[in-house]
């Protein structure tokens, strides 16, 4: 698997733990660590335009989210004050294990996850997108064999988020299924509460 740096990572891994002090705890802000799937420009466009139609039509009172943060989780890390270096040397180490070609992903609707007050409207499909799980399976299992991996592994349900901060709707069947060609994968620092998502590295998928 092919790794495209961004130049980005660098902030991150630079100079090794031993020259580094963390932060105290209470300063700057999480950072959310996650591998991750990106629509295209035009599909995030696409999609953007779509969340302001159901936006109005549903009266939602939150905006969309911006169209460069538009993405499909594929495996959640975890969330640090100061992100550890072992844990990106992990990630790395895990991506670069994965091998699997390119897939379609397609979401032929719009519904609400959540509960109670919180309930974002994502892009969702009832057929499951295997192969999106499939990788995220992949993911997993090298996360595991690093050692950084949680226990007892969640459940994945693919998705892409539309807004937050919405009402329970019916399920909504798109006239056309937003869909497209994943060729590679992303390793995401997101930082809460910014609505900045760091792009820390790419992998081409191929057998």
């Amino acid at each position: 698997m092919t790794m495209k740096n961004n130049g980005q990572l660098s902030l991150y891994l630079a100079g090794g733990a031993h020259t580094r002090t963390p932060p105290p705890i209470d300063q700057g802000p999480i950072n959310e660590f996650y591998f991750a799937l990106l629509p295209d420009a035009a599909i995030a466009a696409r999609s953007h335009a779509l969340a302001g139609h159901l936006r109005r039509q549903h009266r939602f009172s939150t905006k969309p989210r911006r169209a460069d943060l538009f993405h499909v989780t594929l495996y959640p890390i975890g969330s640090f004050r100061c992100l550890p270096e072992e844990v990106a040397f992990a990630a790395m180490e895990a991506a670069s294990r994965v091998r699997k070609p390119p897939f379609p992903v397609v979401f032929d609707r719009a519904v609400s996850f959540g509960k109670g007050d919180n309930r974002p409207l994502v892009l969702w499909s009832k057929d499951g997108n295997a192969e999106l799980k499939a990788l995220h399976q992949e993911l997993a299992d090298a996360m595991r064999l690093t050692g950084i991996a949680p226990a007892k592994e969640s459940a994945v349900e693919p998705h892409m988020t539309l807004l937050y901060q919405g009402h329970l709707v019916p399920d909504i069947m798109l006239e056309e299924p937003v869909r497209w060609t994943a060729r590679d994968f992303v390793l995401i620092n997101s930082l809460q509460g910014e609505a900045k998502h760091d792009h820390l590295c790419y992998w081409t998928l191929h057998d």
